[in-house]
């Protein structure tokens, strides 16, 4: 299973409009977290792209948040 979240085209080279950009994705940072925790999960996540290591820093900090398994909905 392979699952993308590409930041969009004003945030090329500008980290700050990144993690601005990325703080409004949390839902569905929830939703992938799911995805590689749950009863379908991915085995192996592999972070590419110019703000993977920001990516990484928030998936981790939402996986953390959720329970193993738990539904991302609010």
């Amino acid at each position: 299973m392979y699952a993308t979240f590409a930041p969009p085209e004003s945030a090329a080279g500008s980290r700050e409009e990144y993690l601005a950009w990325l703080k409004t994705k949390i839902r569905d940072l929830r939703v992938m977290t799911w995805f590689f925790t749950g009863q379908a999960r991915c085995t192996k996540l592999e972070i590419v792209g110019p703000f993977a290591e920001d990516f990484k820093f928030a998936f981790d900090r939402v996986l953390a948040t959720m329970g193993k398994g738990s539904d991302p909905r609010p």
